[in-house]
């Protein structure tokens, strides 16, 4: 599963999971780069694949000890070395981890998944030019490696090297059109380029693929909104709401009031608004959209009482000093 955010990564898992989540740091120097080859997907002995079945279902340290005997009797072993990289991540181990996915691409320099998950350890530890580094080679070797070029457009965009960023997330896109996160980091970045009508068209295709999963249809709904096309964030927050449960997420309530506030349906925006501030009393910005929005429907006492709330909150916030100016524009 993978989070709608932008920097979430993909890890390669062979066996059920093919993608995981984590994060690490080392001081090792990256594997010398060898000439193109074929990318290797070593293959696992019975005991390795009885480890990665445990470490799937939660039993980490009864894998990690099945890899650590298939690696005593074979030091060669790369997969064992990878998998047990995996269950150091999931452990907390994450400098174990990130030397054991070096010691598979030393292994077996063809060893592209064992690139990939180093990479994305170096990137999260802010080693960038490193991570690009490595996560270049897991594509130089597999170019259809879907997680590696989702990484590694991650990885340039953080860097600025936006046109490259956008060349790995279409190719991630089309290796797997039906993956909606790929679309809403890409309609992401071309947000923050002003490209609007590009990430429109990115977000709009990811809208099927996210009706059942909250997270990434408030991100969805977020980007449309940004986009200048709150009339279609709606339908998608709403849908979230439908399926969230109770208490729905504050932050889905407050994109969701954002948007029909955008579209003008202020009464419906202070209601969402009001559910939002309930769940979180304690969040400056929600007072402050809450004020902005009571202010609006000309319920200045409550408006005013919001907006001093943002201040007592959090005096040196970034919302305090909108709403200090709210507060004068109501008078």
């Amino acid at each position: 599963a993978a989070r709608a955010r932008r920097g979430v990564v993909t890890r390669f898992w062979f066996g059920p999971l093919l993608f995981v989540l984590a994060c690490a740091s080392s001081s090792t120097n990256p594997p010398e780069v060898v000439p193109r080859q074929l990318a290797s997907r070593p293959e696992a002995s019975d005991e390795v694949l009885r480890g990665e079945r445990l470490l799937v279902n939660g039993r980490v340290s009864e894998a990690q000890r099945i890899f650590e005997k298939a690696i005593a009797e074979d030091e060669n072993d790369a997969r064992a070395w990878l998998d047990l990289g995996l269950s150091h991540e999931a452990g907390g181990h994450l400098q174990a981890a990130r030397e054991s996915y070096w010691r598979a691409t030393e292994v077996d320099p063809a060893f592209a998944e064992a690139f990939n998950n180093l990479g994305v350890l170096e990137r999260e530890a802010g080693e960038l030019d490193r991570a690009i580094a490595t996560l270049e080679r897991a594509v130089e070797l597999d170019p259809d490696l879907t997680a590696a070029r989702f990484n590694l457009g991650l990885s340039y965009e953080e860097a600025g090297r936006i046109e490259d960023a956008e060349r790995e997330y279409l190719a991630t896109i089309e290796q797997s059109p039906g993956d909606p996160v790929p679309r809403i980091n890409l309609a992401m970045m071309y947000l923050a380029e002003d490209r609007a009508e590009d990430a429109a068209a990115q977000l709009r295709a990811s809208v099927p693929s996210v009706r059942d999963d909250v997270l990434l249809s408030i991100a969805v709904g977020e980007g449309l909104r940004r986009a200048g096309l709150p009339e279609e964030a709606v339908p998608v927050l709403r849908g979230a709401l439908q399926v969230a449960g109770e208490p729905p997420p504050t932050e889905l309530l407050a994109e969701l009031a954002l948007a029909e506030y955008a579209v003008g349906d202020l009464d419906a925006a202070e209601g969402t608004m009001a559910r939002a501030v309930l769940q979180n009393e304690l969040d400056p910005a929600l007072h402050y959209a809450y004020g902005s929005i009571l202010a609006k429907q000309g319920k200045i006492g409550e408006a005013r009482k919001h907006l001093r709330r943002v201040e007592a909150l959090d005096p040196d916030g970034p919302y305090t000093s909108r709403a200090r100016q709210r507060l004068e524009m109501i008078k």
